[in-house]
């Protein structure tokens, strides 16, 4: 029998009545509210004001989170919203992994079950697989995020979506330079430099790094490139060029150990992989323009275009069919139409638009011997995605205080695989998908600054062709199914004139969620019949006074096997997903003036299970980092910053459900994470 708290069984009853305590509060202490700022959010493809956003959503501003940090992974700047949780920050051969009330935790590397794009280019593919590899958080300007259901706005992806704003030539006037250096051979450097008239702004950004890694095996080099160019040609139409170029010639991959290795050396590597020499090279373009012409009638029409090409070789670090090799294209463009009107005297806005995307990869994969041997090639493939889709979503603003938005999408999906080897043919062909997904939402603003919402919402989520890989043969595993989500919130935001708050609660089913296991090294993927995901959100920023300030993130989830039954026969009905903890804590205490800041910064992590069965738990930790930086002058300043103050061991990724074909003890679920480390960086303006 499944058992939980009121809090995550029932959210429906516990947050009106938070929500009506709160609301009260919020109008006695109107008079608090100074100043009020009008935060605009465009993720959700409508744009609107935050306070009248009908679903749990955040805003960060890049360059406040990241100051004295290294500009190294996403997780630096959304480590303060709440609900999204991060792995793999130091194997860049793996890439981060970034999961979203759950969603995304499964991938064995990169980002799954959620949607990216960068100032309007989609960074995720048609099949659902996302990259991040190619972002440079020195060039980043502000990250607006949905923490819900997100298919209504961006098509394949249950979870939510991450929407990057970059510099601009109108945000950065003058050159920058910031140089870090830090333990395990750390450095990295970068450039930028941005600029503007009266009809035109530029921005380019490049960025190099190198970096030895704590583990063995575990170095990286890469550079990148991002450019943003626009040019207005009167008061109404613009057009922008945008290019992100990634050279990553080095990134090794140190695998996972067991828990006798960890406890013998945690700075080694799995022995096949630095047998192996695991890891991956990579090489990544992306172009793309969009036109935006503000002449309609209250409202504007918009269209953009993009090609991004991507060569990939990897190693995995096992022996086998683990030598990978592709060659990329993707391409696309969309049409979005945003516009208000009256209906019969009654206010609405809408935005309708139409996409298309096109994925194509030129998939190879070569046996290799445990002497690192070439032995012959096993697959010869070429993977094709299309996808096209139609959406719209509309406000009826019913009074000043009352909002009611409703969303529907469709979306289609063609998945093809040309086995040009013919070793078998189970499952080869093509898959095709047709996904109509809706939103229900109401927003109420009990005042200026202060709003409640709630939301019903739908997703789906294909499979990968990654995740489809046939533990049969080649071709499709023709076992496996897309996952269906609907998704319920409610939630609270607002500010008094030194406090912010956000508060959320979410209720979400998963029918045929996509869970991996592991044979022989290589993972595959099976559907379970159902899993719940339950629980709190609550972030809140006080400003105690002009020096001061303190942050909070919390989140609180019950993350449930509802009824799934293994590849193995196992039952694992009323079991914890795996890799996911069901308590996470982050604080901040800052200090500044005109000269110094001061940064503490505590990270608590619940405990998590390494496999579907939990049988392997791992301990909760608390994570401690403090960061100081010092101003010279308006040009010049330095930082200095330590990560995990008291040497805590713990692990930076947890390889779910690996080598699932040995016992428990044999299994490589472990990456552990760097001891106390330190770094050191310059800015420079001119």
């Amino acid at each position: 029998m499944r058992t939980c708290s009121p809090l995550f069984c029932s959210p429906a009853i516990a947050l009106p009545f938070s929500l009506s305590l709160l609301a009260t509060a919020a109008v006695a202490n109107e008079s608090d509210a100074q100043n009020v700022e009008i935060i605009e959010v465009t993720s959700a493809r409508l744009a609107r004001e935050l306070y009248e956003t009908p679903g749990a959503m955040s805003v960060v501003n890049v360059e406040n989170e990241i100051q004295l940090q290294e500009a190294l992974q996403l997780d630096e700047a959304l480590q303060f919203v709440p609900g999204v949780y991060f792995q793999n920050r130091y194997n860049f051969a793996q890439n981060l992994r970034i999961s979203i009330r759950g969603f995304g935790s499964r991938a064995a590397f990169g980002v799954r079950g959620l949607q990216l794009q960068v100032d309007g280019i989609p960074f995720t593919l048609p099949d659902g697989q996302t990259q991040v590899d190619g972002i440079d958080m020195n060039a980043v300007n502000q990250i607006q995020v949905i923490r819900g259901a997100a298919s209504v706005q961006y098509g394949n992806g249950a979870g939510g979506a991450i929407d990057v704003v970059t510099q601009s030539g109108e945000t950065l006037q003058g050159v920058k330079l910031n140089v870090d250096v830090g333990s395990d051979d750390f450095y990295k450097v970068n450039l930028q430099a941005g600029g503007s008239s009266e009809s035109a702004s530029g921005f380019v950004s490049v960025s190099h790094l190198d970096f030895a890694g704590s583990r063995e095996q575990s170095a990286v080099q890469k550079s990148t490139l991002s450019g943003k160019f626009s040019y207005r040609f009167d008061d109404e139409r613009s057009v922008t060029l945008l290019t992100s170029l990634m050279d990553m010639p080095t990134s090794e991959d140190p695998g996972g150990l067991t828990a006798a290795q960890v406890a013998e050396d945690r700075q080694q590597a799995a022995y096949m992989a630095k047998l192996l020499d695991a890891g991956q090279q990579v090489e990544q373009q992306t172009v793309g323009v969009v036109y935006r012409d503000e002449s309609l009638a209250n409202g504007y029409w918009s269209a953009n275009t993009f090609v991004s090409w991507r060569d990939f070789t990897q190693q995995l670090p096992f022996p086998g069919s683990s030598l990978i090799k592709y060659d990329r294209v993707f391409f696309g463009g969309g049409l979005q139409l945003s516009q208000d009107w009256q209906a019969d005297n009654i206010p609405v806005r809408y935005t309708a638009g139409t996409e298309f995307r096109r994925q194509r990869d030129d998939r190879t994969r070569f046996g290799v011997s445990s002497d690192n041997l070439v032995t012959g090639q096993t697959a010869d493939e070429e993977q094709t995605a299309d996808s096209a889709s139609v959406f719209v979503i509309a406000d009826w603003l019913a009074s000043d205080r009352l909002i009611v938005s409703l969303g529907g999408r469709y979306d289609s999906l063609k998945m093809t695989i040309d086995d040009a080897l013919g070793l078998g043919d189970v499952g080869s062909g093509e898959r095709k998908y047709s996904q109509l997904n809706g939103s229900v939402g109401i927003s109420y603003r009990f005042s200026e600054q202060h709003q409640g919402y709630a939301n019903v919402a739908t997703a789906y989520e294909s499979p990968t062709f990654t995740e489809f890989a046939n533990p049969q043969g080649t071709g499709f595993n023709p076992e496996l199914s897309p996952q269906d989500t609907i998704s319920r919130e409610l939630g609270l935001r607002g500010g008094f004139a030194d406090l912010s708050y956000d508060v959320a609660l979410f209720s979400i089913r998963v029918t045929d969620e996509l869970i991996a296991y592991e044979i022989d090294g290589r993972t595959f993927y099976e559907n379970a019949g159902a899993t719940n995901r339950e629980g709190l959100e609550a972030a809140i920023q006080w400003q105690m006074n002009q020096q001061w300030q303190w942050r909070s993130a919390l989140t609180l989830a019950d993350y449930e096997f509802d009824d799934f039954v293994s590849v193995s026969e196992e039952d694992i009905a009323g079991k914890q997903m795996p890799g996911l903890p069901q308590t996470q804590w982050v604080n901040q205490l800052n200090w500044h003036n005109d000269q110094w800041r001061v940064e503490l910064e505590g990270t608590y992590n619940g405990s998590v299970y390494a496999e579907n069965s939990n049988t392997t738990e791992i301990d909760s930790y608390w994570l401690v980092n403090g960061r100081v930086g010092y101003r010279f002058s308006e040009h010049l300043a330095l930082q200095v910053g330590v990560r995990n103050v008291f040497d805590e061991a713990y692990f930076a990724n947890v390889r779910i459900n690996a080598n699932s074909d040995r016992e428990v003890d044999a299994r490589g679920y472990f990456e552990p994470a760097p001891g106390r480390n330190y770094y050191l960086g310059i800015k420079a303006d001119f």
